[in-house]
Protein backbone atom coordinates (compact mmCIF):
# COMPACT_ATOMS: atom_id res chain seq x y z
CA UNK A 1 0.00 0.00 0.00
CA UNK A 2 1.31 3.23 -1.02
CA UNK A 3 1.99 6.35 1.70
CA UNK A 4 0.02 9.73 1.21
CA UNK A 5 2.11 12.51 2.43
CA UNK A 6 0.24 15.36 4.29
CA UNK A 7 1.43 18.32 5.98
CA UNK A 8 1.31 18.25 10.00
CA UNK A 9 -0.60 21.66 9.89
CA UNK A 10 -3.40 19.55 7.62
CA UNK A 11 -3.27 16.41 9.57
CA UNK A 12 -3.36 18.38 12.76
CA UNK A 13 -6.35 20.09 11.36
CA UNK A 14 -8.43 17.13 10.21
CA UNK A 15 -8.01 15.73 13.85
CA UNK A 16 -9.17 18.86 15.72
CA UNK A 17 -12.02 19.44 12.77
CA UNK A 18 -13.35 15.94 13.56
CA UNK A 19 -13.04 16.12 17.36
CA UNK A 20 -14.98 19.42 17.42
CA UNK A 21 -17.79 17.92 15.36
CA UNK A 22 -17.86 14.91 17.11
CA UNK A 23 -18.16 16.69 20.18
CA UNK A 24 -20.90 18.74 18.94
CA UNK A 25 -22.79 16.23 18.37
CA UNK A 26 -21.97 14.90 21.67
CA UNK A 27 -23.08 17.72 23.63
CA UNK A 28 -24.68 19.78 21.58
CA UNK A 29 -26.66 17.88 19.30
CA UNK A 30 -28.24 15.55 21.47
CA UNK A 31 -30.69 15.51 24.25
CA UNK A 32 -28.88 13.94 27.27
CA UNK A 33 -30.31 13.82 30.97
CA UNK A 34 -32.09 15.13 33.62
CA UNK A 35 -32.95 13.19 36.31
CA UNK A 36 -36.02 11.26 36.75
CA UNK A 37 -38.28 13.26 34.66
CA UNK A 38 -39.09 12.65 31.20
CA UNK A 39 -37.75 15.59 29.81
CA UNK A 40 -33.55 16.33 28.67
CA UNK A 41 -31.21 18.38 28.22
CA UNK A 42 -27.90 18.11 26.40
CA UNK A 43 -25.10 17.94 28.09
CA UNK A 44 -24.11 21.54 27.05
CA UNK A 45 -27.20 22.84 28.37
CA UNK A 46 -26.92 21.15 31.09
CA UNK A 47 -23.05 22.80 31.98
CA UNK A 48 -24.70 26.16 31.36
CA UNK A 49 -27.18 25.71 33.98
CA UNK A 50 -24.65 24.34 36.41
CA UNK A 51 -21.89 27.19 35.98
CA UNK A 52 -24.70 29.57 37.10
CA UNK A 53 -23.78 27.93 40.83
CA UNK A 54 -20.94 29.92 42.56
CA UNK A 55 -19.85 26.57 43.15
CA UNK A 56 -19.21 26.14 39.98
CA UNK A 57 -18.52 28.73 38.54
CA UNK A 58 -15.15 28.05 37.79
CA UNK A 59 -15.90 25.49 35.57
CA UNK A 60 -16.71 28.11 32.81
CA UNK A 61 -13.07 29.15 32.65
CA UNK A 62 -11.82 25.17 32.28
CA UNK A 63 -12.04 24.71 28.69
CA UNK A 64 -10.75 28.17 28.06
CA UNK A 65 -7.29 27.49 30.25
CA UNK A 66 -7.21 24.00 28.32
CA UNK A 67 -7.22 25.48 25.11
CA UNK A 68 -4.75 28.47 25.78
CA UNK A 69 -2.45 25.82 27.57
CA UNK A 70 -2.61 23.43 24.58
CA UNK A 71 -2.22 26.51 22.09
CA UNK A 72 1.10 27.58 24.05
CA UNK A 73 2.58 23.91 22.91
CA UNK A 74 1.16 24.11 19.05
CA UNK A 75 4.83 24.21 17.65
CA UNK A 76 6.02 21.51 19.93
CA UNK A 77 2.95 19.47 19.08
CA UNK A 78 3.56 20.06 15.35
CA UNK A 79 6.77 18.52 15.48
CA UNK A 80 6.34 15.43 16.91
CA UNK A 81 5.38 12.77 14.11
CA UNK A 82 2.17 10.55 15.05
CA UNK A 83 2.47 7.37 15.97
CA UNK A 84 -1.08 5.99 16.43
CA UNK A 85 -2.10 3.54 19.19
CA UNK A 86 -4.95 1.04 18.75
CA UNK A 87 -5.38 1.21 22.44
CA UNK A 88 -6.75 4.53 22.07
CA UNK A 89 -9.97 3.13 19.60
CA UNK A 90 -10.43 0.95 22.78
CA UNK A 91 -10.88 4.18 24.75
CA UNK A 92 -12.61 5.37 22.02
CA UNK A 93 -15.22 2.47 22.48
CA UNK A 94 -15.56 2.08 25.51
CA UNK A 95 -15.84 6.15 26.77
CA UNK A 96 -18.64 6.27 24.16
CA UNK A 97 -20.58 2.97 25.78
CA UNK A 98 -20.25 5.15 28.99
CA UNK A 99 -21.87 8.32 27.33
CA UNK A 100 -24.98 5.20 25.68
CA UNK A 101 -25.20 3.82 29.35
CA UNK A 102 -25.63 7.23 30.98
CA UNK A 103 -28.14 8.42 28.44
CA UNK A 104 -30.00 5.38 29.17
CA UNK A 105 -29.74 5.79 32.91
CA UNK A 106 -30.10 9.89 32.79
CA UNK A 107 -27.42 9.98 34.27
CA UNK A 108 -24.92 13.34 33.32
CA UNK A 109 -21.71 12.13 35.36
CA UNK A 110 -21.44 8.95 32.75
CA UNK A 111 -21.88 11.57 29.94
CA UNK A 112 -18.84 13.70 31.90
CA UNK A 113 -16.68 10.43 32.37
CA UNK A 114 -17.47 9.29 28.78
CA UNK A 115 -16.47 12.93 26.92
CA UNK A 116 -13.52 12.87 29.05
CA UNK A 117 -12.36 9.46 28.32
CA UNK A 118 -13.29 9.99 24.53
CA UNK A 119 -11.12 13.15 24.01
CA UNK A 120 -8.04 11.23 25.91
CA UNK A 121 -8.92 8.32 23.26
CA UNK A 122 -8.89 10.42 20.40
CA UNK A 123 -5.45 11.71 20.81
CA UNK A 124 -4.20 8.65 21.61
CA UNK A 125 -5.57 7.10 18.30
CA UNK A 126 -5.34 9.28 15.97
CA UNK A 127 -1.63 10.83 17.28
CA UNK A 128 -0.01 8.53 19.56
CA UNK A 129 1.34 8.69 23.28
CA UNK A 130 4.18 11.54 23.10
CA UNK A 131 0.87 13.84 21.89
CA UNK A 132 -1.18 12.23 25.04
CA UNK A 133 2.22 12.67 27.45
CA UNK A 134 2.32 16.57 26.11
CA UNK A 135 -1.71 17.16 26.47
CA UNK A 136 -2.00 15.78 29.88
CA UNK A 137 -1.68 18.52 31.95
CA UNK A 138 -4.36 20.30 29.93
CA UNK A 139 -6.44 17.66 29.78
CA UNK A 140 -6.90 17.35 33.46
CA UNK A 141 -7.86 20.91 33.32
CA UNK A 142 -10.53 20.33 31.22
CA UNK A 143 -11.89 17.94 33.77
CA UNK A 144 -12.27 20.87 36.06
CA UNK A 145 -15.51 22.23 33.62
CA UNK A 146 -17.69 19.50 34.60
CA UNK A 147 -19.64 19.82 38.11
CA UNK A 148 -19.48 17.02 40.23
CA UNK A 149 -22.47 18.15 41.82
CA UNK A 150 -23.21 14.99 43.85
CA UNK A 151 -20.45 15.32 46.23
CA UNK A 152 -22.28 18.71 47.80
CA UNK A 153 -23.91 16.11 49.98
CA UNK A 154 -21.08 14.31 51.23
CA UNK A 155 -18.16 16.76 50.76
CA UNK A 156 -20.03 19.53 51.89
CA UNK A 157 -21.67 18.87 55.03
CA UNK A 158 -18.83 16.67 55.59
CA UNK A 159 -16.49 20.35 55.43
CA UNK A 160 -19.26 22.07 57.32
CA UNK A 161 -18.88 19.69 60.60
CA UNK A 162 -14.97 19.73 60.43
CA UNK A 163 -15.24 23.29 60.23
CA UNK A 164 -17.93 23.58 62.93
CA UNK A 165 -15.85 21.24 65.34
CA UNK A 166 -12.69 23.01 64.54
CA UNK A 167 -13.75 26.50 65.14
CA UNK A 168 -15.64 25.43 68.49
CA UNK A 169 -12.53 23.65 70.13
CA UNK A 170 -10.38 27.18 69.43
CA UNK A 171 -13.26 29.51 71.02
CA UNK A 172 -13.44 27.45 74.05
CA UNK A 173 -9.91 26.53 74.02
CA UNK A 174 -8.89 30.36 74.18
CA UNK A 175 -12.13 30.78 77.20
CA UNK A 176 -15.40 31.75 74.57
CA UNK A 177 -17.84 29.45 75.50
CA UNK A 178 -19.37 28.44 72.20
CA UNK A 179 -22.27 25.59 72.06
CA UNK A 180 -22.39 23.41 68.67
CA UNK A 181 -25.85 22.78 67.74
CA UNK A 182 -25.93 20.67 64.53
CA UNK A 183 -23.89 23.30 62.11
CA UNK A 184 -24.74 26.03 64.16
CA UNK A 185 -22.57 28.28 66.92
CA UNK A 186 -23.86 29.67 69.69
CA UNK A 187 -22.48 31.37 72.39
CA UNK A 188 -23.08 30.25 76.00
CA UNK A 189 -24.68 31.92 78.90
CA UNK A 190 -22.49 33.83 80.95
CA UNK A 191 -22.95 35.68 83.90
CA UNK A 192 -23.29 39.11 81.82
CA UNK A 193 -25.10 37.50 78.25
CA UNK A 194 -27.59 35.26 77.83
CA UNK A 195 -27.27 32.52 75.26
CA UNK A 196 -26.63 33.29 71.69
CA UNK A 197 -26.43 36.93 72.73
CA UNK A 198 -23.07 37.49 72.00
CA UNK A 199 -23.14 35.46 68.53
CA UNK A 200 -25.38 32.92 66.58
CA UNK A 201 -24.23 31.50 63.56
CA UNK A 202 -25.55 28.54 61.11
CA UNK A 203 -22.80 27.39 58.78
CA UNK A 204 -25.15 26.49 55.62
CA UNK A 205 -24.00 25.04 52.45
CA UNK A 206 -22.60 28.24 50.83
CA UNK A 207 -20.13 28.75 54.16
CA UNK A 208 -18.94 25.22 53.82
CA UNK A 209 -16.25 25.54 51.68
CA UNK A 210 -17.63 23.95 48.72
CA UNK A 211 -17.51 27.16 46.55
CA UNK A 212 -14.03 27.95 47.15
CA UNK A 213 -12.68 24.23 48.05
CA UNK A 214 -12.79 23.10 43.95
CA UNK A 215 -11.80 26.89 42.34
CA UNK A 216 -9.01 26.27 44.77
CA UNK A 217 -8.06 22.41 43.27
CA UNK A 218 -7.81 23.99 39.55
CA UNK A 219 -5.73 27.07 40.89
CA UNK A 220 -3.26 25.08 43.27
CA UNK A 221 -3.22 22.94 40.13
CA UNK A 222 -2.32 25.49 37.85
CA UNK A 223 -0.01 26.94 40.44
CA UNK A 224 1.84 24.01 40.60
CA UNK A 225 2.24 23.30 37.01
CA UNK A 226 4.06 26.84 36.44
CA UNK A 227 5.96 27.34 39.95
CA UNK A 228 7.07 24.12 40.71
CA UNK A 229 9.26 21.53 38.26
CA UNK A 230 8.69 17.98 39.68
CA UNK A 231 5.87 16.17 39.51
CA UNK A 232 5.88 15.09 43.30
CA UNK A 233 6.47 19.06 44.16
CA UNK A 234 3.52 20.02 41.75
CA UNK A 235 0.90 17.20 43.01
CA UNK A 236 1.93 17.98 46.90
CA UNK A 237 0.78 21.71 46.09
CA UNK A 238 -2.03 20.72 44.23
CA UNK A 239 -3.13 18.02 47.68
CA UNK A 240 -2.56 21.30 50.10
CA UNK A 241 -5.98 23.23 48.51
CA UNK A 242 -7.82 20.61 50.31
CA UNK A 243 -6.75 22.09 54.15
CA UNK A 244 -6.31 25.53 53.12
CA UNK A 245 -9.38 26.08 52.03
CA UNK A 246 -10.71 24.58 55.55
CA UNK A 247 -8.04 27.23 57.08
CA UNK A 248 -9.37 29.34 54.96
CA UNK A 249 -13.29 29.27 55.74
CA UNK A 250 -12.50 28.88 59.60
CA UNK A 251 -10.88 32.09 58.56
CA UNK A 252 -14.26 33.64 57.66
CA UNK A 253 -16.57 31.89 60.94
CA UNK A 254 -13.84 34.03 62.99
CA UNK A 255 -14.13 37.02 61.03
CA UNK A 256 -18.05 36.68 61.16
CA UNK A 257 -18.22 35.96 64.79
CA UNK A 258 -15.75 38.68 65.57
CA UNK A 259 -18.19 41.21 62.82
CA UNK A 260 -21.29 39.61 65.98
CA UNK A 261 -19.61 40.28 68.92
CA UNK A 262 -18.45 43.76 67.76
CA UNK A 263 -20.73 45.23 65.90
CA UNK A 264 -24.01 42.92 66.45
CA UNK A 265 -25.47 40.40 64.40
CA UNK A 266 -27.67 42.07 62.02
CA UNK A 267 -24.22 44.16 60.46
CA UNK A 268 -22.31 40.80 60.61
CA UNK A 269 -24.40 38.24 59.27
CA UNK A 270 -27.85 39.94 58.00
CA UNK A 271 -31.58 39.53 59.16
CA UNK A 272 -34.43 38.90 57.25
CA UNK A 273 -34.69 42.02 55.34
CA UNK A 274 -31.24 41.40 53.98
CA UNK A 275 -29.83 38.08 54.00
CA UNK A 276 -26.61 38.37 53.65
CA UNK A 277 -25.01 41.51 54.78
CA UNK A 278 -22.55 43.42 52.88
CA UNK A 279 -19.26 42.52 55.76
CA UNK A 280 -20.52 38.73 55.05
CA UNK A 281 -20.22 39.06 51.10
CA UNK A 282 -16.72 40.57 51.66
CA UNK A 283 -15.70 38.32 54.65
CA UNK A 284 -15.94 35.48 51.07
CA UNK A 285 -12.79 37.53 49.97
CA UNK A 286 -10.60 36.20 52.78
CA UNK A 287 -11.26 32.45 51.73
CA UNK A 288 -9.26 33.14 48.68
CA UNK A 289 -7.14 35.38 50.00
CA UNK A 290 -5.73 33.38 52.87
CA UNK A 291 -5.84 30.28 50.89
CA UNK A 292 -3.44 32.24 47.71
CA UNK A 293 -1.44 33.06 50.35
CA UNK A 294 -0.98 29.76 51.49
CA UNK A 295 0.04 28.45 48.27
CA UNK A 296 2.36 30.56 47.70
CA UNK A 297 3.65 30.39 51.10
CA UNK A 298 4.24 26.77 50.57
CA UNK A 299 5.31 27.37 47.13
CA UNK A 300 8.20 29.29 48.96
CA UNK A 301 8.96 27.12 51.36
CA UNK A 302 9.75 24.22 48.74
CA UNK A 303 11.82 26.17 46.70
CA UNK A 304 13.52 27.85 49.56
CA UNK A 305 14.69 24.46 51.20
CA UNK A 306 14.65 21.74 48.42
CA UNK A 307 15.47 24.09 45.61
CA UNK A 308 14.07 26.39 42.89
CA UNK A 309 13.57 24.62 39.48
CA UNK A 310 16.45 24.88 37.41
CA UNK A 311 16.97 27.69 34.45
CA UNK A 312 15.84 27.31 31.28
CA UNK A 313 18.16 26.71 28.82
CA UNK A 314 18.25 27.34 24.54
CA UNK A 315 17.14 24.16 23.19
CA UNK A 316 17.60 24.17 19.49
CA UNK A 317 15.02 24.87 17.36
CA UNK A 318 12.45 23.06 16.73
CA UNK A 319 12.86 21.25 13.40
CA UNK A 320 9.10 21.28 11.53
CA UNK A 321 8.54 18.43 9.43
CA UNK A 322 7.41 19.74 5.62
CA UNK A 323 5.38 15.97 5.27
CA UNK A 324 4.09 13.04 7.21
CA UNK A 325 4.23 9.91 6.03
CA UNK A 326 0.51 8.23 6.40
CA UNK A 327 -1.78 5.32 5.31
CA UNK A 328 -5.12 6.84 4.79
CA UNK A 329 -4.25 9.40 7.30
CA UNK A 330 -8.09 10.39 7.52
CA UNK A 331 -9.07 7.26 8.05
CA UNK A 332 -9.07 7.54 12.17
CA UNK A 333 -10.79 10.96 12.22
CA UNK A 334 -13.62 9.16 9.79
CA UNK A 335 -13.75 6.06 12.35
CA UNK A 336 -14.73 8.45 15.50
CA UNK A 337 -16.81 10.09 13.57
CA UNK A 338 -19.02 7.05 12.16
CA UNK A 339 -18.53 5.53 15.86
CA UNK A 340 -20.06 8.58 17.21
CA UNK A 341 -23.12 8.80 15.09
CA UNK A 342 -23.32 5.16 15.71
CA UNK A 343 -23.50 6.00 19.61
CA UNK A 344 -25.90 8.66 18.95
CA UNK A 345 -28.34 6.46 17.06
CA UNK A 346 -28.16 3.65 19.59
CA UNK A 347 -29.23 6.50 22.29
CA UNK A 348 -32.30 7.66 19.89
CA UNK A 349 -33.48 4.19 18.87
CA UNK A 350 -32.70 2.13 22.50
CA UNK A 351 -36.09 0.99 23.95
CA UNK A 352 -38.21 3.85 26.11
CA UNK A 353 -37.88 3.24 29.55
CA UNK A 354 -40.81 2.10 31.46
CA UNK A 355 -42.18 4.44 33.87
CA UNK A 356 -41.29 4.59 37.23
CA UNK A 357 -45.03 4.20 38.07
CA UNK A 358 -44.14 1.03 40.06
CA UNK A 359 -42.93 1.47 44.09
CA UNK A 360 -41.83 -1.39 46.19
CA UNK A 361 -43.81 0.20 49.06
CA UNK A 362 -47.25 1.34 50.28
CA UNK A 363 -47.24 4.60 51.46
CA UNK A 364 -49.08 3.75 54.60
CA UNK A 365 -47.64 2.62 58.53
CA UNK A 366 -50.09 0.80 60.32
CA UNK A 367 -51.38 2.52 63.56
CA UNK A 368 -51.13 -0.64 65.77
CA UNK A 369 -48.62 -3.52 64.78
CA UNK A 370 -47.69 -6.01 67.94
CA UNK A 371 -47.19 -4.35 71.37
CA UNK A 372 -46.88 -1.03 69.70
CA UNK A 373 -49.01 2.06 68.85
CA UNK A 374 -48.44 4.43 66.65
CA UNK A 375 -48.76 8.52 66.65
CA UNK A 376 -48.64 10.09 63.02
CA UNK A 377 -45.72 12.63 62.41
CA UNK A 378 -45.59 15.92 60.51
CA UNK A 379 -42.58 15.91 58.23
CA UNK A 380 -40.08 18.36 60.27
CA UNK A 381 -39.01 22.10 58.73
CA UNK A 382 -35.77 20.21 57.72
CA UNK A 383 -37.24 17.83 55.49
CA UNK A 384 -39.66 19.97 54.15
CA UNK A 385 -36.35 22.55 52.97
CA UNK A 386 -34.43 19.55 51.59
CA UNK A 387 -36.61 17.29 49.96
CA UNK A 388 -38.47 18.08 46.74
CA UNK A 389 -42.26 19.07 46.51
CA UNK A 390 -43.17 15.81 45.30
CA UNK A 391 -41.53 13.28 47.32
CA UNK A 392 -43.88 11.42 49.56
CA UNK A 393 -43.38 10.80 53.35
CA UNK A 394 -45.18 8.79 55.93
CA UNK A 395 -43.95 8.92 59.52
CA UNK A 396 -45.30 7.44 62.82
CA UNK A 397 -44.06 7.49 66.36
CA UNK A 398 -44.14 3.99 67.80
CA UNK A 399 -44.45 3.52 71.32
CA UNK A 400 -45.34 0.07 73.48
CA UNK A 401 -48.98 0.28 75.42
CA UNK A 402 -48.77 1.25 78.72
CA UNK A 403 -48.39 4.68 80.25
CA UNK A 404 -45.44 3.56 82.66
CA UNK A 405 -42.31 5.38 81.61
CA UNK A 406 -40.23 2.85 83.30
CA UNK A 407 -40.97 0.26 81.10
CA UNK A 408 -41.97 2.05 77.90
CA UNK A 409 -40.45 1.41 74.13
CA UNK A 410 -40.42 4.23 72.00
CA UNK A 411 -39.32 3.73 68.07
CA UNK A 412 -39.57 6.83 65.10
CA UNK A 413 -40.29 4.97 61.68
CA UNK A 414 -40.22 6.87 58.16
CA UNK A 415 -40.74 5.97 54.96
CA UNK A 416 -39.53 8.44 51.95
CA UNK A 417 -40.46 7.81 48.42
CA UNK A 418 -38.90 9.70 45.96
CA UNK A 419 -40.44 11.80 43.40
CA UNK A 420 -38.97 13.00 40.12
CA UNK A 421 -36.11 14.21 41.18
CA UNK A 422 -32.81 12.12 42.66
CA UNK A 423 -32.14 14.22 45.11
CA UNK A 424 -35.20 13.24 46.97
CA UNK A 425 -33.19 9.86 47.93
CA UNK A 426 -29.44 10.40 49.37
CA UNK A 427 -27.63 8.41 51.61
CA UNK A 428 -29.05 9.36 55.35
CA UNK A 429 -25.54 10.03 56.92
CA UNK A 430 -26.07 13.31 54.64
CA UNK A 431 -28.83 14.54 56.79
CA UNK A 432 -27.55 12.74 60.25
CA UNK A 433 -24.26 15.34 59.76
CA UNK A 434 -26.83 17.95 59.09
CA UNK A 435 -28.53 17.55 61.93
CA UNK A 436 -25.26 17.54 64.51
CA UNK A 437 -24.94 13.57 64.29
CA UNK A 438 -21.27 12.16 64.74
CA UNK A 439 -21.44 8.72 63.19
CA UNK A 440 -19.70 6.13 65.58
CA UNK A 441 -20.03 3.22 63.89
CA UNK A 442 -21.90 1.16 60.59
CA UNK A 443 -22.97 -2.25 60.20
CA UNK A 444 -25.13 -4.47 57.95
CA UNK A 445 -27.75 -6.34 60.24
CA UNK A 446 -29.42 -9.17 59.01
CA UNK A 447 -33.40 -9.50 59.89
CA UNK A 448 -35.29 -12.56 59.47
CA UNK A 449 -38.73 -11.23 58.17
CA UNK A 450 -40.39 -14.52 57.16
CA UNK A 451 -38.65 -18.15 57.49
CA UNK A 452 -36.04 -18.04 55.02
CA UNK A 453 -36.77 -14.49 53.80
CA UNK A 454 -34.14 -12.25 55.13
CA UNK A 455 -33.56 -8.46 54.98
CA UNK A 456 -30.33 -6.84 55.30
CA UNK A 457 -30.43 -3.43 56.74
CA UNK A 458 -27.62 -1.16 57.47
CA UNK A 459 -26.96 -0.02 61.49
CA UNK A 460 -25.78 3.42 61.89
CA UNK A 461 -24.66 4.27 65.58
CA UNK A 462 -24.82 7.32 66.11
CA UNK A 463 -24.20 10.37 68.65
CA UNK A 464 -24.76 14.05 69.42
CA UNK A 465 -24.14 16.45 72.02
CA UNK A 466 -27.53 18.18 73.30
CA UNK A 467 -27.80 20.50 76.08
CA UNK A 468 -30.37 20.42 79.00
CA UNK A 469 -32.63 22.46 80.48
CA UNK A 470 -30.14 23.57 83.16
CA UNK A 471 -27.75 24.44 80.36
CA UNK A 472 -25.45 21.78 80.99
CA UNK A 473 -24.12 19.33 77.96
CA UNK A 474 -24.48 15.72 77.50
CA UNK A 475 -24.21 12.93 74.93
CA UNK A 476 -27.20 11.51 73.30
CA UNK A 477 -26.66 8.06 71.09
CA UNK A 478 -28.88 6.20 69.18
CA UNK A 479 -29.23 3.61 66.43
CA UNK A 480 -30.46 4.57 62.56
CA UNK A 481 -31.36 1.60 60.88
CA UNK A 482 -32.25 1.88 56.83
CA UNK A 483 -32.51 0.01 53.58
CA UNK A 484 -33.55 1.22 50.05
CA UNK A 485 -36.63 -0.57 48.57
CA UNK A 486 -36.72 -0.42 44.42
CA UNK A 487 -39.56 -2.03 42.79
CA UNK A 488 -38.41 -5.00 42.41
CA UNK A 489 -35.05 -5.05 44.54
CA UNK A 490 -33.54 -4.23 47.75
CA UNK A 491 -30.45 -3.23 48.95
CA UNK A 492 -28.88 -1.85 52.39
CA UNK A 493 -25.86 0.50 50.45
CA UNK A 494 -26.27 3.89 48.42
CA UNK A 495 -23.59 2.70 45.93
CA UNK A 496 -25.36 -0.89 45.29
CA UNK A 497 -28.72 0.96 44.83
CA UNK A 498 -26.71 3.75 42.13
CA UNK A 499 -25.27 0.72 40.46
CA UNK A 500 -28.93 -1.19 40.41
CA UNK A 501 -30.32 1.44 38.99
CA UNK A 502 -27.97 2.14 36.51
CA UNK A 503 -27.62 -1.24 35.60
CA UNK A 504 -31.59 -2.55 35.12
CA UNK A 505 -31.70 1.36 32.87
CA UNK A 506 -28.91 -0.01 30.29
CA UNK A 507 -29.90 -3.46 30.51
CA UNK A 508 -33.81 -3.82 30.90
CA UNK A 509 -35.06 -0.36 30.59
CA UNK A 510 -36.64 -0.14 33.93
CA UNK A 511 -36.71 2.97 36.16
CA UNK A 512 -36.95 2.35 39.71
CA UNK A 513 -38.51 5.09 41.71
CA UNK A 514 -36.64 4.21 45.03
CA UNK A 515 -37.82 4.21 48.67
CA UNK A 516 -35.98 4.19 51.74
CA UNK A 517 -37.54 2.99 55.40
CA UNK A 518 -35.76 3.82 58.34
CA UNK A 519 -36.06 3.45 61.96
CA UNK A 520 -34.45 5.53 65.08
CA UNK A 521 -34.39 4.16 68.39
CA UNK A 522 -32.15 6.23 71.14
CA UNK A 523 -30.21 4.66 73.77
CA UNK A 524 -31.62 5.42 76.85
CA UNK A 525 -29.53 3.55 79.57
CA UNK A 526 -28.03 7.00 81.18
CA UNK A 527 -31.28 8.91 80.97
CA UNK A 528 -33.66 8.79 83.31
CA UNK A 529 -37.08 7.52 81.92
CA UNK A 530 -39.13 10.50 82.99
CA UNK A 531 -36.81 13.17 80.81
CA UNK A 532 -36.92 9.92 77.96
CA UNK A 533 -40.31 9.20 78.47
CA UNK A 534 -38.77 5.27 77.88
CA UNK A 535 -37.10 2.37 80.23
CA UNK A 536 -33.51 2.75 80.44
CA UNK A 537 -32.21 0.86 77.31
CA UNK A 538 -28.84 -0.66 76.45
CA UNK A 539 -27.51 -0.12 72.70
CA UNK A 540 -27.47 -3.81 71.93
CA UNK A 541 -31.26 -3.63 73.51
CA UNK A 542 -32.14 -0.65 71.40
CA UNK A 543 -30.97 -2.48 68.06
CA UNK A 544 -33.01 -5.34 69.29
CA UNK A 545 -36.24 -3.06 69.60
CA UNK A 546 -35.43 -1.67 66.10
CA UNK A 547 -35.10 -5.09 64.36
CA UNK A 548 -38.41 -6.30 66.23
CA UNK A 549 -40.11 -2.85 64.82
CA UNK A 550 -38.62 -3.96 61.11
CA UNK A 551 -39.47 -7.48 61.50
CA UNK A 552 -43.19 -6.82 62.05
CA UNK A 553 -43.84 -3.44 59.96
CA UNK A 554 -42.08 -5.03 56.80
CA UNK A 555 -44.53 -7.20 55.68
CA UNK A 556 -47.15 -4.30 56.21
CA UNK A 557 -45.35 -1.93 53.78
CA UNK A 558 -43.30 -3.45 51.53
CA UNK A 559 -44.64 -5.50 48.73
CA UNK A 560 -41.50 -7.59 48.65
CA UNK A 561 -43.02 -9.84 51.48
CA UNK A 562 -46.86 -9.72 50.98
CA UNK A 563 -48.36 -12.51 49.63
Amino acid sequence: MSLNFVSPVRYLSWIVISGLVCLFILMVFQDYAAGYGDFRRTLLEELLMRWKDPTWQHGLLAPFIAGWLVFRQKDALAALAPQRSWLGLAAILFALFAYYGGYKANNYYMGAFGIQLFLAGVVLYTLGWNHVRALVFPWLILGFMWPLVFLEDGVSYRLRVLMVESVTLVLNGIGLETLRTGTGLTSAATAHYARGELFSLKVDGPCSGMRSLFALLMVAALFGYFRQHTLVRRLFLFLCAFPLAVVANMARIFLLIGGSMLFGQDFAVGNETQEVSTFHFLSGIAVYLVALAGLQGISWLMNRFLGKAPKETKSAEVVQKDTIQSRAPMIPAAICLVLTILTICACQFSPAMRAGESVGVIMELPSGIGRFLGDPLEPDKVEKDLLPPDTQLAKMRYRSAGGNPETCDMANVTIVLAGAERRSIHRPEVCLDGQGWTLLESAIVPVEITPGHILQVKDLHISREVVRADNTKSTLSAHYLYWFVGTDVTTPSNWTRTWLSTWDNITRSVNHRWAYPSITVWVTENLDPKESGQRKRSSTESVALATELIRELVPKFQTQFQP
